[in-house]
């Protein structure tokens, strides 16, 4: 058994097959080092060309570290390429830089490419140099072949990765125009997570029942409760997750409530978190449910227009998709947009 192995890569993004090779590694040794190559200026013109967020080397960092947080005997480091020429080049001072990032002698490399055995053996000639299933038999895969189609791929991104992948669609509109029986719906129907409204339930389980007695520091409870739940929904979204209401939602009622919109609030509101909104009309009838206000016709569309407006002001408008209709119209409505989004084919 050797002392100290080394694995490295980029990990663009990590996925089974390096979570393999870092598992069968790490039988081999008694302290393995993973090492995230990054060089910020390639991966951001990578993700750019493949038309995906940029992964920072902290995401695949916590990714990585996320998978293995229970085998002390693995640690998780990165060594900055940035400086360094690119590859075939600078292998000098890459290996330079490897020693320093170890920090202990590497009595061997794992590595799943034979190009790297013999420049290694060169740079490293007191390691060994070990190759594992270059012919990826188990995980047919390559992080080139994730970035290209994510979803079609899912099964093999790491699972603390996922959430980062994931598409996420908000569902919005004002009272009783159903975003609450759709969410659900289409999160079942996908076989995926979703995230229900906080603020729906706070005055029962907080206020005694009572909406009269709301303070500042509510609304931007609600707002943190909910930026938390959606998290632990995304954690276990199946490709999509499906969420009812935001922040922005949140600070309407700051509005009807309060008489003024919440600078706290307002810190939890992000357009980029979202990849579409479907937007619901208030055209569909009034289900008073003890808690609901506003039920006047015209003030439901006075008020859905307001909020409209405010998730344009917030930088929305390009995500936004209105959609109107009775029940059955806006879940057949919501299935097509969903499955552009998966498919990116319009129906």
């Amino acid at each position: 058994m050797y002392d100290v192995g080394v694995y490295f890569g980029r990990f663009l993004p990590p996925h089974r097959g390096h979570l393999y090779q870092i598992i069968e590694a790490s039988t081999k040794c008694r302290k393995l080092v993973v090492v995230i190559s990054d060089n910020a200026d390639q991966t951001r013109e990578i993700c750019a060309k493949d038309g995906i967020p940029e992964i920072s080397y902290r995401l695949r960092k916590q990714w990585i570290s996320q998978q293995i947080q229970d085998m002390p005997h693995i640690v998780v480091r990165v060594l900055d390429e940035t400086d360094i020429p690119v590859y075939p080049k600078g292998w000098e001072l890459w290996s330079r830089r490897m020693r320093e990032v170890v920090g202990e002698p590497i009595d061997a490399f794992f590595v799943g490419d034979l190009e790297y055995g013999d420049t290694l053996s060169a740079y490293f000639p007191e390691s060994k140099v070990e190759l594992f299933d270059p012919k990826r038999t188990r995980y047919p895969i390559s992080a080139t072949d994730i970035r290209e189609n994510i979803l079609a791929n899912w099964h093999y991104i790491l699972g603390a990765a996922r959430p980062f992948f994931a598409k996420k669609v908000l569902i919005a509109g004002t009272e009783s125009c159903g975003k609450t029986t759709l969410t659900k719906c289409l999160a079942k129907l996908y076989n995926t997570s979703w995230s229900e409204e906080v603020g729906r339930y706070y005055a029962r389980d907080y206020l005694g029942n009572d909406e009269t007695i709301y303070t500042d520091m509510d609304f931007s409870r609600i707002a943190h409760i909910q930026y938390e739940q959606d998290y632990q929904a995304l954690r276990s979204a199946n490709k999509v997750c499906f969420f009812d209401t935001d922040a922005t939602y949140t600070d309407y009622f700051s509005e009807l409530y309060m008489g003024h919109r919440n600078a706290l609030v307002e810190q939890y509101i992000d357009h980029t978190r979202y990849d579409r909104l479907l937007y619901l009309l208030p055209d569909v009838q009034w289900v008073p449910d003890g808690q609901r206000l506003n039920g006047e016709e015209e003030k439901r569309l006075v008020l859905s227009q307001r909020l409209l407006d405010m998730y344009k002001a917030h930088g929305f408008e390009d995500k936004i998709i209105v959609i109107g209709g009775d029940y059955n119209a806006r879940l057949g409505r919501a299935i097509e947009l969903v499955d552009e989004l998966l498919t990116g084919i319009t129906p």
